[in-house]
């Protein structure tokens, strides 16, 4: 348990000093001889049935998991998630969050300011489970013209369920590569699960129809897409999820 006061301290002063003294008891865990042992990753979409050809309205659940032994280093600093081309992003007309707004306040904060561009939940460990983590996605404001990026705002909480602090990663989708790279904000602990869902969600029109943010087709009978971790010795590891999908018959005209 962490005990702290708040004598003579403003309140910026006691969440950076209740900061450090997480970080740094959760660091402490860390020995010599820690290593990465594993590292996993899995997309599931659902619907599973979609057109051949033609790309209907989707949603996804995206988990990690990173296993270590002897402790929890090295700490993991950016995740690069290369997705099918069977799968398409569109941001389109969705409210957009200004992410740096939100980095730290609690996701209470974060939702009244923000609400608007809420994508989708889930859930973290760190260390293992010595902080547990509530996950809400935003849609961001783009930068020099980029696609919206995805913040992934998280709350952390210690065992005993107090609430601890609060994070962002802010990812970078690429719609011409279809890939989304995360760095992973360094806190000085580790991020051993996460998982986020994203549901049907509309995100305009084009021609009349309806865009929505997440978007497939089964063309090739599966959607494969590889998580890529590094970590901060430099190291990194790859994984990659399968799963089968049926195409639907073409309506005859």
């Amino acid at each position: 348990m962490i005990t702290t006061t708040t004598s003579g301290m403003g309140r910026g002063r006691w969440l950076l000093a209740a900061l450090l003294g997480v970080t740094g008891m959760l660091a402490f865990s860390g020995t010599a001889s820690a290593a990465v042992t594993g590292f996993t990753y899995t997309d599931t979409i659902s619907p599973t049935k979609q057109s051949a050809k033609t790309f209907g309205p989707a949603a996804l659940h995206n988990s990690l998991d990173t296993t270590y032994t002897g402790g929890f280093a090295p700490m993991p600093t950016t995740t690069v998630v290369q997705f099918s081309k069977d799968i398409k992003f569109t941001p389109g007309t969705l409210p957009q969050c200004n992410l740096n707004s939100i980095s730290t306040v609690p996701d209470s904060t974060a939702m009244s300011m923000c609400g608007a561009s809420k994508l989708g939940t889930g859930s973290v460990l760190v260390n293992g489970g010595a902080l547990t983590g509530k996950v809400t996605a935003y849609n961001g404001v783009p930068s020099g013209g980029g696609q919206p990026p995805i913040g992934f705002h998280t709350d952390l909480f210690l065992a005993n369920g107090t609430y601890s602090f609060s994070t962002t990663g802010i990812g970078t989708l690429d719609t011409s590569t279809n890939t989304l790279t995360t760095p992973i904000p360094q806190t000085g602990t580790s991020l051993t699960h996460f998982e986020v869902s994203i549901g049907k969600i509309k995100s305009g029109k084009k021609k009349g129809k309806p865009t929505y943010y997440v978007a497939t087709r089964c063309k090739k009978k599966n959607w494969t897409d590889v998580a890529t971790e590094s970590f901060s010795d430099g190291s990194s590891r790859s994984a990659t999820s399968v799963q089968k999908c049926k195409a639907t018959k073409s309506k005859k005209k």
